[in-house]
């Protein structure tokens, strides 16, 4: 963000500015949306631990739906993928193509499982890997068009206030020396990963993430429940 956006304040968040105008915000208490393994760690990372299940784990389960989850009591986990992240043609934005790949494998065993379009949501913090994953999924899945043609995918700030049954987030930066970009954003890592109502799938580089303290716990609290995937997709079957 440069000088001149962050002097007019563009910077900041509407509830940021109502909070300095001394309004008290109130924290929401109980959450409603995902299956209770889902917000464990927001609850500890962003909620000191307080924020209660309103649903259970019955009703944030899919009996019918066999996907290969690494632990199915727990709808989750982090694919670890090591592709490098690119600029792109206008040099304002990146991209991670083995990211693209990686994720239209999980899309395509989500379609054999049963799964509808409009119950899956794919999250990229740049919009040219948004614009690259639906030029992938065009030209090369092996499902039907249709089929892709009806997945939504967008930003962090597109999906603000809004769900889906299951949440794909593609991370792609994977550049060491580059750092992370819009990722160490603590409020847009929040809304990515509570935007799932049955399950969340994280695809980035954890060691390039993991230069984050935030991203770090995270990557920490997969790893401690063998959530964290790493080598090929298809060893999920």
């Amino acid at each position: 963000m440069d000088k001149k956006t962050v002097m007019a304040g563009l910077n900041m968040s509407l509830f940021e500015r109502l909070i300095r105008m001394g309004n008290r915000p109130l924290r929401l208490q109980y959450q409603y949306r995902m299956h209770p393994e889902l917000s464990i760690f927001p609850s500890d990372t962003f909620y000191e631990g307080s924020l209660l299940n309103g649903v259970s784990s019955i009703e944030r389960s899919l009996p019918e739906f066999n996907f290969p989850w690494p632990n199915p009591n727990k709808p989750m986990f982090f694919l670890h993928t090591t592709g490098t992240s690119e600029l792109s043609g206008s040099g304002t934005s990146y991209m991670n193509r083995n990211e693209a790949i990686n994720i239209e494998v999980i899309i395509s065993y989500m379609h054999q499982c049963g799964l509808e379009a409009q119950q899956i949501g794919i999250i990229t913090p740049y919009q040219a890997q948004r614009s690259f994953i639906l030029t992938y999924f065009e030209r090369n899945s092996t499902v039907e068009e249709s089929f892709f043609k009806d997945i939504e995918v967008n930003s962090v700030d597109s999906f603000q206030g809004r769900e889906k049954d299951f949440i794909i987030v593609s991370c792609v930066r994977s550049n060491e020396d580059l750092g992370i970009g819009f990722l160490s954003d603590p409020r847009r890592l929040n809304v990515s990963i509570t935007r799932a109502k049955y399950g969340l799938i994280i695809v980035g580089n954890s060691r390039v993430l993991s230069i984050n303290p935030v991203w770090s716990n995270m990557l920490n609290h997969f790893q401690s429940q063998n959530l964290l995937v790493e080598g090929a997709i298809t060893n999920l079957k």
